[in-house]
């Protein structure tokens, strides 16, 4: 096998066979981490006796990443590369059959410090609504229409940054909110978490304070207020869901800028970590019209 990750289904067919019968509801992981973004699946029962060995159902190559596998109802989703293409596929879960494809040109020349980490795409997919969202290495926003497999709109922010990447290629997985995608595009020292109607594509807000790390966002309700909580280049940082207004942050760094690991939140505290931090824990507060850190 490369070095390079090239990837095949044949566990969630493993799966399928151990579970047979389990409603479509209890297998969809729409997005990076899960139904909540937090890595639990909410309604998994285990079975009473697991099989000694698993059999094998189906298996696919398509291609190299880092993206992983997104799973609605009886279909797969995986964004991956082949040769100077990014291809989008979607897969009937029980047999493997494809159901509908899409490329595009998306040629990339790779950081020499990050030469074994391949050309990408290193984001995971996300589908709401009957939409599905991927973003390439080069930071290609699509929006496909799941059932017909149709692209309803694709955008590039090359007219907005001198690169559309940060150093080691982006990584961040989008997430959706009331009707609202969100995304953290942009280059090193220069960006803009950005929100965008999930219909249309237009942009509602954006907050330009730091330029993407590699974290994938979360959205959560604390206070009473609806926020995205992030960690950018340098940054921990939670702006207002519906406006982008900054709410709170605290400066946040790592060796050799990686900004990685997805925030959590456990109750009216937030878990972060990152490299050579270790795993450190802190409670906004807003008091009164502002926000303050513990």
């Amino acid at each position: 096998m490369s070095r390079h990750r090239s990837w095949s289904f044949a566990l969630l067919a493993f799966l399928i066979v151990a579970a047979p019968g389990a409603p479509a509801s209890a297998q969809d992981w729409a997005q990076w981490r899960g139904p909540n973004r937090d890595g639990v699946v909410p309604s998994f029962q285990a079975p009473a006796t697991w099989p000694e060995r698993l059999k094998q159902g189906w298996k696919v190559t398509v291609g190299i990443g880092h993206s992983s596998p997104v799973v609605v109802g009886s279909t797969v989703f995986v964004h991956a590369r082949q040769d100077e293409r990014e291809v989008v596929s979607a897969f009937n879960l029980v047999t493997g059959k494809v159901l509908w494809q899409d490329s595009y040109d998306a040629p990339y020349s790779l950081n020499p410090a990050a030469a074994s980490h391949g050309k990408g795409p290193k984001s995971t997919p996300v589908a709401a609504n009957g939409r599905l969202y991927t973003l390439g290495i080069t930071e290609i926003l699509s929006c496909y229409d799941i059932a017909a497999g149709k692209l309803i709109w694709r955008k590039d922010f090359s007219d907005q940054f001198k690169k559309t990447s940060p150093d080691f290629g982006t990584a961040m997985s989008p997430v959706v909110d009331r009707g609202l995608l969100i995304v953290h595009v942009g280059t090193s020292g220069q960006g803009a978490l950005t929100a965008l109607d999930a219909v249309t594509g237009e942009v509602k807000w954006r907050w330009t304070g730091d330029g993407p790390g590699y974290v994938s966002p979360i959205v959560v309700t604390l206070g009473g207020t609806r926020q995205v909580v992030t960690q950018s280049q340098s940054t921990i940082v939670s702006v207002a869901a519906d406006t982008g207004k900054l709410l709170w942050s605290m400066p946040f760094t790592t060796p050799y800028v990686q900004n990685i690991v997805t925030p959590l939140l456990y109750k009216d505290t937030f878990i972060f970590s990152g490299l050579e931090k270790g795993v450190m824990a802190i409670r906004p507060a807003k008091r009164g019209d502002e926000w303050t850190i513990e």
